[in-house]
């Protein structure tokens, strides 16, 4: 068996058709909910965007994607060629989309050359059009709310309707929300959305589309469960309660949320 500077492995006794085999992925895990959530998401992503014969299973409590890539391809798909879900939430207030909101992940994205980010910029912008539209400028309630979600899912794209249709269900009653994804795509105060564009922010170069230093070493520790330092302080929500910090969490007082970036953006790919 040989492997292609794509990553997929070739079977020479098969005429160069895929050979498929096992890739043990030890960082992802069935519990917490965030690593059964994160294997869910590298296999959808590795499915619908490099390999359609993927397939997935778990043993010894850890995830195993069948695939055509080996693990250098696995890597270079989601550092190079990894396309990410429109993942967007302007009916939340602290997404992004009204005065006040953290700008920092969805302003470079809107701007962004990279064409890896097309989707994500064309969710943005035909929810922006909308908000216009409605004369929205702060987070709509009840009958809005209802309105505004109604136009969205009839004007985003079949991608952007994939998060639109796990975070909110439209009924007659109005909408209702699962509770994995809490009220429409947040825990609390802390949007699920907004979240997921700084953090791709910080793993990659907006305008040139490249990882940024380090995103590489963090992908390893996501997948394989590999050590690594450089690990930030970020909020990861319910989704991964060991991981959220405050007291009787490390060997002091008190401990920081500490939340590596591909955890959080695989998680809600996989939600």
């Amino acid at each position: 068996m040989s492997a292609t500077d794509s990553g997929v492995a070739e079977n020479p006794s098969t005429g160069g058709a895929r050979e498929r085999h096992p890739l043990v992925l030890a960082g992802c895990t069935p519990t917490p909910l965030a690593g059964y959530l994160k294997a869910l998401g590298v296999l959808r992503l590795v499915a619908e965007q490099v390999d359609e014969q993927a397939r997935g299973y778990w043993r010894d409590d850890q995830f195993v994607l069948q695939t055509a890539l080996d693990e250098n391809g696995l890597r270079r798909f989601f550092l190079d060629r990894y396309a990410p879900t429109p993942v967007i939430a302007p009916w939340n207030g602290g997404s992004g989309f009204y005065a006040g909101d953290n700008q920092s992940g969805i302003e470079p994205i809107t701007a962004a050359s990279s064409g890896r980010f097309q989707a994500l910029q064309q969710a943005i912008g035909v929810a922006r059009s909308v908000l216009d539209r409605r004369c929205l400028e702060t987070r709509p309630d009840g009958d809005e709310k209802r309105a505004l979600l109604i136009e969205l899912r009839a004007e985003l794209s079949e991608s952007a309707l994939d998060w639109l249709d796990a975070a909110v269900l439209l009924s007659e009653e109005g909408p209702k929300y699962p509770p994995l994804l809490g009220t429409g795509g947040n825990d609390g105060r802390l949007d699920f959305t907004n979240n997921f564009l700084q953090r791709l922010v910080g793993l990659f170069d907006p305008e040139s589309g490249l990882p940024r230093d380090g995103a590489d070493r963090n992908l390893d520790e996501a997948l394989f469960d590999r050590a690594t330092a450089g690990i930030g302080a970020s909020a990861v929500g319910q989704f991964a309660p060991g991981d959220a910090g405050g007291p009787n969490q490390s060997s002091g007082f008190e401990a920081k949320a500490l939340v590596n970036p591909w955890d959080f953006v695989l998680m809600l790919e996989g939600a």
